[in-house]
């Protein structure tokens, strides 16, 4: 149990962050702007899926419109940064990204919402976790 909550901290905390500068200031991308909560992630090196059920913990983020993330776990507020979205990032010659920063994280997410949900990925780390989240409404 301990290694799944290491491994589930140790991908959200990578998932949300980058220490590079955003080239898009200003409020977020009115589409990720709300409350969501965490379904699931995978991968990892062996390619582990991890849920609320078998880690314990429901996780909930809020993206507000004026730029303000906050993270909560099984309802406490663990952490409340700024973010940054930064549009069409140029990940390879032939693909571009949606990235989300949040501030004092260190590396930086794609993210995609699609309807309801909202996806994650670390494309910045080898063997990085995907992680689906669903709007609160």
């Amino acid at each position: 149990m301990k290694r799944i909550t290491l491994i589930l901290i140790s991908a959200l905390s990578c998932a949300i962050g980058a220490c590079t500068k955003n080239n898009n200031p200003g409020p977020g991308n009115p589409n990720i702007i709300g409350s969501w909560r965490w379904v699931k992630s995978v991968g990892g090196i062996g390619g582990t899926t991890v849920t609320p059920e078998s880690s314990g913990y429901i996780y909930r983020f809020e993206f507000g419109a004026d730029s303000v993330f906050k993270d909560y776990r099984n309802g406490k507020l663990l952490k409340q940064a700024k973010y940054h979205i930064n549009k069409n990032y140029k990940y390879t010659p032939t693909q571009t990204v949606d990235l989300l920063k949040i501030d004092s994280n260190l590396s930086p997410v794609a993210y995609v919402v699609r309807h309801d949900s909202l996806f994650f990925d670390d494309i910045f780390i080898a063997d990085g976790f995907s992680s689906v989240y669903v709007r609160v409404k």
